[in-house]
């Protein structure tokens, strides 16, 4: 690479600002407070090579204070910006039934986040011939640049952030206000880096030196720019660094993919197709008394056929029973009550559509980046799907076993904290799974 010894530092730091959004976009997960420090930690950590290789900075407790400030200022710009939602005018942004965050709200983060990074910044790394009250100068106009560059970016999002997306997809589907993260990581980070950059510069003047000192090996003037083997160093350690996030957002991307393409081989062909003998309510469910439970008011529903790309399907049958505890009080139909467990069993024209709709189910999102979700568990030596896995170590979730059994899909769900296995038993002795 080309580049001249007065630019090469303004290149390498533009790097290292754009390879601290691709690690922030693409953010693993520690979980507690390391999510909260990680972004400022990251982009402090990268501005801190840059005072070293590019500014000659050897004095750790600088480098240090640096990313200090740095991790702080991300968590304050955030959580400042959500306290303040309410308070300032235009701050909330109404999407139909939804609430975003608006210019002024995000502007408000960016002058927050600004504020506590900027000024002890600026006072640290100032030039010697600066004084400190223009260094605090300097601060205020990058406090008021932070601020418009992080609301303009966050207004970028829809476009900005949607090309990330699309380059970087790290996770099934976008997080809610990703676009605008995004695009907030990838332009507010290389302009506030360059702003510092700037703001730190002194042009140093080279001082004439006589032909003896020369000869004495008097040392050369400091140009404030790396060495070209340094900038080779450096770029190509950046360039690993952003693989490491890179290569596993792109994998589980393939993955995603090789999922959804097997789900369409594994599409049954035809869905205009008859169901042969058509069960009844009393033939579908199992309306007597189960251990504890006992069944309620029993349902029938005719699914309709549904020819929409991606979401083929014949039509078929829903039979439905709600089981409370005996004795519990049992609201009249179609109330539901309080605690109980819910049986569901569809029939299809045929075995194959319903074990396809068994491990596909399309009324139920399962990320393939989570094998844990609508997993194969064995109950009573049969093989059957639940979220039981998901489950492990987790609150909120709730509990579920779904299986097919010939040409059709028996799905029971627990609203209860009872999760005994009563049910799930009688119905896989009268629909033994299918899978094999």
């Amino acid at each position: 690479m080309n580049v001249s010894t007065a630019n090469r530092s303004w290149l390498l730091l533009a790097l290292l600002a754009l390879t601290s959004a691709i690690l922030c976009i693409a953010q693993p997960s520690f979980g507690g407070h390391l999510d909260i420090l990680y972004v400022g930690t990251v982009y402090g950590g990268l501005l801190g090579v840059y005072f070293v290789i590019c500014r000659g900075i050897r004095s750790a407790v600088k480098v240090i204070t640096l990313v200090a400030v740095s991790a702080v200022a991300w968590p304050i710009a955030y959580f400042g910006s959500f306290d303040a939602a309410g308070h300032i005018p235009g701050g909330l942004v109404h999407q139909g039934d939804a609430v975003a965050p608006g210019f002024p709200l995000i502007a408000f983060g960016g002058l927050l986040g600004g504020a506590v990074l900027l000024i002890p910044v600026l006072l640290l790394f100032k030039p010697v011939s600066v004084k400190p009250r223009a260094a605090l100068v300097r601060a205020s106009l990058g406090i008021l640049l932070s601020g418009i560059a992080g609301g303009v970016a966050w207004e970028l999002g829809p476009t900005v952030g949607a090309a990330i997306w699309a380059t970087l997809p790290t996770a099934a589907l976008p997080p809610p206000d990703f676009y605008g993260m995004a695009a907030l990581f990838f332009l507010w980070q290389p302009v506030v880096a360059l702003f510092i950059g700037w703001a730190t510069f002194e042009k140093r003047r080279a001082v004439p030196i006589q032909a003896s000192e020369a000869q004495a090996g008097a040392p050369a003037p400091q140009t404030g720019a790396p060495s070209r083997r340094s900038f080779v160093v450096v770029l190509a350690c950046l360039v690993v660094l952003s693989l490491t996030r890179i290569i596993p957002v792109r994998l589980r991307q393939s993955h995603r993919d090789g999922v959804a393409a097997r789900r369409r081989e594994s599409r049954p062909s035809g869905v205009d197709l008859p169901l042969p003998q058509p069960m009844k309510e009393e033939e579908a469910l199992i309306l007597k008394q189960i251990g504890d439970y006992q069944p309620g008011h029993a349902t029938k529903t005719v699914e309709p056929v549904s020819h929409e790309k991606g979401y083929e399907r014949p039509g078929g049958l829903s039979f439905g029973t709600l089981y409370t505890k005996a004795g519990e009080p049992v609201p009249q139909w179609p109330l539901a009550p309080k605690q109980y467990m819910s049986v569901r069993v569809q029939q299809y024209p045929n075995n194959a559509w319903a074990q396809y709709l068994a491990e596909y189910p399309q009324r139920m999102y399962i990320s393939p980046d989570d094998p844990k979700e609508h997993a194969l568990v064995i109950q009573f030596s049969q093989k059957v799907r639940s979220s039981q896995s998901k489950r492990v170590g987790q609150t909120g979730i709730p509990l579920y076993y779904m299986w097919p059994s010939g040409n059709c899909i028996v799905t029971i769900d627990y609203y209860t904290p009872d999760e005994n296995l009563q049910l799930v038993r009688a119905y896989l002795e009268k629909y033994p799974s299918s899978i094999p």
